[in-house]
């Protein structure tokens, strides 16, 4: 095999293994060589008593078929089943089969190939032992058995590879896999895949999961077959199934395989245990994916050795420790993502002059942003959002690469002002949100030019809005689609010119010190999903009637924003609201029929109004709802359009004026509520509210209930659940996807 990438030449000679030289799997103290040096005294003497008889063979193989009734089921055609371990044999004969597993097992011990304990004949079911006996006994490839003593190396590394992968499948619970990709079969390890269709291909292609070679038997052609050429075909890719129900652990046999390019086993929930050190072995690997796995411990010093790594994906994992002097010797290194894993400390200092992407979230990092970081010259994404970092933010400024910058969650002592980052002109993402940060929102942020997420919310922030350069954008001045200001101290008005940010689809306001009345140019974003503006100090003012423009929302706040008058009927024509948050206002009258049309609904608030008048019976309509606050307001009649026909799927949140002062359910003592001692009726009744409030109780229910949306690049800023701080999550909206691959471009 000619590798045209890295110019290694593989030939016949080159095909038997290496000694220990250099290996990096000899990490082992004196009191484990100790062992291992009994074990092997151990195997010596056990092995003439456990491998000489016929029977003892048979009953193994037998063991082994009981254990794994071993079903494929194709994904191409489900109906066709393949039984894994053949016929039960190999076809060679009992007797023959005994002499190969006995050389099998001498050459494993004698190499070292895989841990003496695991090969003990008192550990038949080890999945090292295990493999053993399939490749020996029961596979009808039948490959040859190598020598121990060296005689046959051109056999070495055809049984190693198949041998490993064996262990690989044994190791991670192949026999309960969903599809086992063709792994065991009596084809040769080439063919051990299974390509499977997408909507997202065309339909003469698909996705390969299993492991392929730089030769693929199924392509060559029959004279090639003939002559054996794909006899000494290199497996190059290891690609498993994500979500395959693999459970186990790496095995370090992998690490025989040391043309390996390419290994991802990922989105295995219980994969556990730690990274193998041996894996520092692969030296021509340079995709490492374990992403979202139960992998704890350090990343392994070993690994200092895989210089030709190019991609180095261990995130979501338990992963405890790093070390800095072993990543920075893989200097091809372009993508290191560790984040949401356990490791604590200060931030690496890292010296990879190709990194593009580096992701750190969700640890328990401490300190400042080390110096070091200014060299990362090439960077494009950072992401140290979601540990306890402090300090300075003056390293990044010389970074003009970066594109995705997330820094939010962290403790930074810093002010920001119209110089900051002003010559960041490629920057897409930039979340400082809940970060302790200082200062104003600089003016040149709306004239970035690819600027599509800013949050700054959470923070410090003063001053007015930079009206003039929000009026200077137009359609090929910004792209910004999420824009999130809420909980700072913001004043002044929403500022003229607002209209202009035509690509926005999220804008949060809420939660500031702004005055005037709410600028009626938002109903020219049209796109609008997303649109919370309450808790501000804006003037007395009547429902917005602009907002019958933005037919796109999902999400409506505008919560204690000095509003009065009624709820108009046309807001039945929002039909994508799944939130509609309308509490702590003036608004009077009764609810118009059409909000049954708002089919989607799953959180109402209408609470601390002056509303009036019984529940449309169009609520029978909203089956989704799970929060609904309609308390301190005056509604009478009863709440059957909405506790009637939902069974056992009871709303999870429903706040009305059902107390009375002699109610069990409410939630002051008996006897007085809130300080009424004479008699109060219940103003409506409520067979399925969560919470009965008393109408002059002022205490019952005086949470908030503000769902903001804390937006996180791992969910690609889409809302993931609703969280009511004080009263808790209501409910997940969707799972999160990972966009680590979409914003590198990797495959």
């Amino acid at each position: 095999m000619d590798d045209d990438e890295d110019g290694d030449t593989i030939i016949a000679d080159d095909l038997s293994i290496d000694g220990n030289e250099n290996s990096t799997n000899n990490e082992i103290t004196s009191a484990e060589a100790a062992e291992r040096r009994y074990a092997k005294q151990r195997y010596r003497s056990w092995m003439s008593m456990l491998i000489i008889s016929t029977f003892v063979c048979s009953v193994l193989i037998a063991s082994v078929k009981f254990f794994a009734p071993g079903r494929f089921y194709s994904e191409e055609d489900t109906t066709t089943t393949y039984d894994i371990f053949g016929s039960g044999d190999n076809g060679m004969g009992d007797s023959a089969n005994q002499r190969r597993l006995e050389d099998a097992l001498d050459y494993l011990v004698t190499k070292e190939i895989s841990d003496v304990i695991t090969l003990l004949p008192n550990n038949t079911m080890s999945p090292q032992y295990m493999a053993a006996i399939w490749i020996s006994s029961i596979d009808q490839h039948r490959i040859n058995i190598p020598k121990a003593d060296g005689t046959s190396s051109k056999d070495e590394y055809p049984f190693l590879q198949r041998y490993s992968l064996a262990v690989l499948f044994l190791s991670t619970g192949g026999m309960s896999w969903i599809y086992r990709l063709n792994f065991l079969s009596g084809t040769h390890e080439c063919a051990w895949f299974t390509v499977f269709r997408s909507d997202d291909l065309p339909s003469d292609q698909g996705y390969a999961m299993g492991a392929w070679c730089d030769k693929n038997p199924g392509t060559l052609t029959e004279r090639d077959q003939d002559d054996n050429l794909w006899e000494s075909a290199i497996v190059t890719d290891i690609h498993l199934l994500p979500n395959n129900n693999a459970v186990g652990r790496l095995p370090s046999e992998l690490r025989h395989l040391r043309y390996l390019k390419t290994l991802r086993i990922y989105e295995q929930a219980f994969i556990v245990g730690e990274i193998p050190s041996g894996y520092g072995d692969l030296r021509n690997l340079q995709i490492l994916d374990l992403e979202a796995n139960q992998l704890g411990g350090p990343i392994p010093s070993s690994f200092k050795f895989l210089n030709k790594m190019t991609l180095l994906n261990l995130r979501r994992n338990r992963l405890t420790g790093i070390s800095a002097d072993a990543i920075n010797q893989m200097d091809k290194l372009a993508a290191l993502a560790l984040d949401s894993n356990m490791i604590p400390g200060k931030l690496p200092e890292f010296n990879l002059p190709n990194l593009y992407g580096l992701t750190l979230s969700d640890n328990a990092f401490t300190g400042q942003i080390p110096i070091s970081m200014a060299g990362l010259s090439n960077l494009e994404m950072l992401a140290l959002d979601h540990n306890k970092l402090t300090g300075s933010l003056d390293i990044l400024e010389g970074m003009t690469h970066l594109t995705h910058v997330y820094l939010d969650n962290n403790k930074w002592d810093h002010e920001i002002n119209n110089g900051f980052f002003a010559g960041h002109d490629n920057i897409t993402h930039l979340d400082m949100s809940n970060c302790s940060i200082r200062g104003i929102v600089p003016d040149h942020f709306f004239k970035f030019p690819k600027l599509e997420v800013l949050d700054l919310s959470r923070n410090l922030l003063e001053g007015d809005l930079p009206g003039p350069a929000i009026a200077s954008t137009n359609d090929t001045t910004t792209k910004l689609q999420y824009l999130s200001l809420h909980s700072n101290n913001i004043t002044g008005p929403i500022p003229q010119g607002i209209s202009k940010l035509k690509s926005l689809k999220h804008l949060d306001l809420s939660v500031n010190k702004m005055i005037g009345s709410i600028n009626e140019e938002l109903g020219e974003l049209k796109g609008l999903e997303y649109l919370f503006l309450g808790n501000n100090d804006f003037s007395a003012g009547k429902f917005p009637a602009w907002l019958q423009n933005l037919t796109n929302l999902e999400e409506l706040s505008l919560k204690n924003n000095n509003l009065s008058g009624e709820i108009p009927e046309w807001i039945g024509e929002l039909t994508r609201l799944v939130l509609l948050d309308l509490g702590e206002n003036f608004l009077n009258g009764t609810l118009p029929d059409s909000m049954g049309d708002l089919a989607k609904l799953w959180i109402l608030i209408l609470n601390s109004n002056n509303l009036r008048g019984s529940i449309p019976s169009s609520f029978r309509q909203l089956e989704y709802l799970e929060t609904l606050l309609i308390d301190d307001n005056s509604f009478k009649g009863n709440t059957a359009p909405v506790c009637e026909g939902r069974g056992m799927d009871r709303i999870t949140h429903f706040v009305s004026d059902c107390a009375s002062n002699s109610s069990t359910s409410a939630t002051a003592a008996s006897g007085s509520i809130g300080g009424w001692e004479d008699p109060v009726l219940a103003e409506i009744e409520c067979e399925c509210c969560t919470l009965c409030c008393l109408d002059e109780d002022i205490t019952c229910n005086d949470d908030e209930w503000i769902a903001h949306h804390e937006g996180h690049w791992q969910s690609g800023y889409e809302r993931v659940y609703w969280d009511f701080e004080e009263n808790g999550i209501v409910s997940e909206v969707t799972d999160a996807y990972d966009t680590l691959a979409q914003a590198w471009g990797l495959p």
